[in-house]
């Protein structure tokens, strides 16, 4: 990955992303690109007489960004990192597109601050958000305040439906490789038995995951499938779960369950989320 970037609102939460990103690829020649959005709705922090507001609200973002690229080189002295700062005047998910089309973005990576305090509408909106409009590149959520840890271990969650390629796999085969991860699949008992297409496309993926290290886990379906994935995920101490985000799929088959969103908030490991691009 050579092109990562991280929104920041300058909050701890979005910092940590920050940092969790910068070990994520820890020895690896990659720009960080961090990025503030700011518009007629962000708060003030101090008025300057003789300024519009949009003005003292740029200023503001363009000094919160150098107090960002500061800290960051103070935590993180990796000498293949490159830092730069965006500042843009706007909504969010319109300046994290751009971005990523200009930039060329390999990997968004955001802070999700969960369900548990007040703050986290806007901060876990802003993930949500992010997930469901970038479909260029995969999209990393980092839980609030959560320390980094390699992730020995991936959870891949699959029903097996549809095919693999070596470019829809690559996110979650990088992150493996860096780390020398264990793979675990894991698939929600829906059926008693895979059919053909499923058993074609688990042969597939398999081929795919010939260099890693992998098992295979089928899961009941509990009350909903966010339980499911989250009882699997504690049973096996896993520290990073990664699904492809398709549109219509099993996750939202049959109960309609929008399962990135319940999942993505309950989390308390990174969560890798992978564009299907169908």
């Amino acid at each position: 990955m050579e092109n990562i970037l991280v929104p920041t609102d300058f909050s701890n939460n979005a910092y940590n992303a920050l940092f969790h990103a910068t070990r994520l690829v820890k020895g690896k020649a990659c720009t960080f690109h961090v990025l503030n959005t700011y518009n007629e709705y962000t708060p003030l922090r101090s008025k300057s007489v003789g300024k519009t507001l949009i003005a003292q609200l740029k200023d503001e973002s363009n000094e919160g960004l150098q107090r960002v690229l500061h800290r960051i080189k103070l935590d993180e002295a990796d000498p293949k990192h490159t830092f730069k700062t965006i500042s843009e005047h706007g909504e969010l998910i319109a300046a994290v597109s751009n971005v990523v089309n200009t930039e060329k973005i390999d990997l968004v990576v955001i802070g999700n601050s969960g369900r548990s305090e007040i703050e986290a509408i806007f901060m876990g909106s802003n993930a949500l958000d992010v997930i469901g409009a970038i479909e260029q590149c995969p999209v990393l959520t980092i839980p609030k305040e959560v320390d980094f840890k390699p992730p020995k271990e991936i959870a891949f969650v699959t029903d097996y439906q549809r095919p693999y390629d070596a470019g829809l796999l690559q996110p979650l085969l990088l992150m493996a490789k860096q780390y020398k991860s264990k793979i675990c699949l894991m698939h929600i008992n829906e059926e008693e038995v895979l059919d053909r297409d499923q058993e074609m496309n688990r042969s597939i993926l398999l081929k795919y995951l010939l260099p890693f290290e992998y098992t295979m886990h089928w899961m009941p379906l509990f009350k909903n499938k966010a339980n499911s994935i989250h009882t699997f995920l504690n049973e096996l101490d896993i520290k990073m779960l990664a699904m492809v985000n398709y549109e219509h799929s099993f996750l939202e088959r049959i109960t309609r369950e929008p399962v990135i969103k319940r999942v993505a908030f309950d989390l308390d490991i990174p969560f890798l989320i992978i564009p299907s691009f169908d």
